[in-house]
């Protein structure tokens, strides 16, 4: 009987460790994704008016492409965003990335307010 009772007795206790572990790993798992998008700390960013280009210089340590950037484009704010963490182990260097203002949305004729910081050294850019 005891056996029994002490059974009873641990089948909630279990659901709720259960539970609260389950919330633990959905918590970690959201903020891990939280932190693989970030603003980006530019090096340089550049308009061409007559191409209707607009080019980011970013740091990267092997494997940034293009697709690694997203443009969000609030009113006459311009945030660059990085999508995807850079995994390679090479040293920090300085790459550019060359978009069409319609596929950044970007619209030529309009004054912008860039939302990123900059800054001028390829190592600083990957510091908090």
């Amino acid at each position: 009987m005891k056996k029994v009772r002490k059974e009873i007795i641990m089948n909630p206790v279990r659901s709720v460790v259960m539970l609260a572990g389950a919330a633990l790993f959905t918590f970690l798992l959201i903020s891990f994704n939280y932190q693989s998008v970030t603003q980006e700390k530019l090096l340089g960013l550049t308009f061409d008016e007559e191409k209707k280009e607009v080019t980011i210089n970013v740091t990267s340590t092997g494997c940034t492409d293009k697709s690694y950037f997203q443009f969000k484009v609030r009113g006459a704010v311009i945030e660059i965003i990085r999508l995807k963490r850079d995994e390679c182990k090479r040293m920090p260097f300085a790459t550019s990335f060359t978009y069409s203002m319609a596929e950044a949305g970007i619209q030529p004729n309009k004054v912008y307010v860039i939302k990123n910081k900059f800054t001028a050294s390829p190592d600083l850019a990957n510091m908090p």
